[in-house]
């Protein structure tokens, strides 16, 4: 029999499990640090070599997003209308020139399948009608509401120089909270 009552002993047990949990935290932690690579550990950049490196046009994966949508709304019609009146909303909020990072439209009607049908077909408009949205992903949902509106929601890279803030000129539908 022992001197000490079973509850210090029962204590002193959960005291010490509490040590090793910290301890294999704290060894996680060390082994997460050691597998990053040495750029990122030293905070420095790699130099990229001159002759292998393509010009930061064709990066376009290494180019950041801005994070807001710039919002259009588009009356759904022939593809020759639906061109048009984007163009023009385009032209006014300065970012003809730009490249857009992915696409979300949503096409207002009263059901489901109108709506994500009327989304689907602008989508396909703007495709062929401009350059800056052939190679973006573009998604299409719906939104309910009368029939005959699409809002397109453009999700732009940053421009060549790495600028990411928001365009000026543009409205997003973030802000009709």
């Amino acid at each position: 029999m022992s001197g000490r009552p079973p509850q210090a002993a029962a204590g002193r047990t959960v005291l010490l499990a509490g040590w090793l949990f910290a301890d294999l935290l704290l060894l996680l932690l060390v082994i997460a640090l050691g597998s990053l690579p040495r750029e990122q550990r030293t905070g420095t950049a790699p130099r990229p070599s001159a002759p292998s490196s393509p010009p930061p046009s064709t990066q376009a994966a290494e180019r950041g997003l801005v994070l807001k949508p710039c919002s259009f709304t588009v009356r759904t019609g022939s593809d020759a209308s639906v061109r048009q009146q984007l163009g023009k909303q385009l032209s006014g909020a300065g970012v003809a020139d730009r490249t857009a990072g992915f696409v979300l439209a949503f096409g207002t009607a009263p059901d489901p399948q109108p709506g994500q049908d009327a989304a689907d077909k602008v989508n396909s408009q703007i495709t062929g009608g401009f350059s800056l949205f052939r190679h973006a992903p573009k998604r299409g949902y719906w939104k309910g509401g009368p029939s005959g509106q699409v809002r397109i929601d453009v999700f732009f890279l940053a421009t060549p120089d790495g600028d990411t803030s928001f365009p000026k000129r543009c409205h997003s539908s973030d802000d009709e909270s």
